[in-house]
């Protein structure tokens, strides 16, 4: 009689189980047994991998929706930054509105003067004083009109010839510029005053406003009012650099600092307002 070893018994053992387990299955196929073992298997897929996959998709899911919230905050975020930027633009809009509205209410006797004109001419001596160029009466050029150039105002016309005319410039030593200026508080509110002269170390006009009042701060426009008749209003002269109230008076002084260049200019606009006769 064949006799076997350990090994060789072990295996014919778990064959014989698991040949004994299929015709049982088989046998009960149909049966609550056969419903318990489906049960099981289904409940071990669904815990070692449906439930994991799930999970993960639900994090996967939450963590896009978090992506998407952090990316509208930090848009939001932006547009909030962006207020006060809109805010002073807007602001200006207004102000430069109502400067084009009443640069426009003009009477029937008064028409506004525009005259561009090359500079032909400036001395070494005079640099900071004085320039000539090259229209004068016969263009419709008259003393004191203003000149600017695509920066601001820069002058006015000091002398005039039948083709060319002398302009003086705001940064003359003379102490004489005396231009009628205001500066825009808001669209509705304005502090005017007189730019008396040109301080050449410090490279500002000198303004003197009429009200110690009025809140003056660094970077506000100065323009030019257009009282006295001579200037339109609303031409740029520079912007605010610094204030000094008055001692023992009324009113402040103002610093301003030049918003165009008159180290080198060849191009200006002459701009007046010229009564019908």
């Amino acid at each position: 009689m064949l006799k076997l070893n350990r090994l060789q018994k072990i295996i014919v053992a778990v064959l014989a189980f698991f040949l004994a387990l299929g015709i049982l299955m088989q046998v009960l196929q149909g049966s609550t047994m056969s419903n318990i073992g489906y049960d099981m298997v289904s409940m071990l897929r669904y815990g070692l991998v449906d439930y994991p996959m799930k999970t993960l998709k639900g994090w996967l899911k939450d963590f896009e929706t978090l992506w998407s919230a952090k990316e509208e905050n930090d848009q939001l975020r932006y547009e909030l930054s962006q207020v006060p930027y809109y805010k002073a633009l807007y602001e200006n809009i207004l102000r430069e509105n109502e400067e084009l509205r009443k640069a426009l209410d003009l009477t029937s006797k008064e028409q506004q003067v525009v005259v561009h004109a090359e500079v032909i001419g400036r001395d070494q001596d005079s640099w900071n004083n004085k320039v000539t160029i090259n229209k004068g009466k016969k263009d419709g050029i008259k003393e004191n009109m203003a000149v600017e150039t695509t920066e601001g105002m820069i002058g006015r016309i000091e002398s005039v010839s039948t083709y060319t005319s002398i302009v003086k410039l705001l940064t003359s030593e003379d102490k004489q510029s005396n231009a009628s200026i205001k500066i825009n508080l808001d669209e509705k509110h304005s502090s005017e005053g007189i730019l008396s002269n040109y301080d050449v170390k410090k490279g500002v006009y000198i303004v003197y406003l009429y009200n110690d009042s009025d809140e003056i701060k660094k970077g506000m426009q100065v323009v030019t009012s257009g009282k006295g008749g001579v200037y339109p209003s609303g031409l740029l002269i520079g912007t605010v650099e610094s204030v000094q109230a008055l001692n023992n008076q009324t009113g402040q002084t103002i610093y301003v600092r030049p918003v165009s260049d008159f180290q080198e200019f060849n191009i200006v606009r002459v701009v007046g307002i010229q009564s019908e006769e």
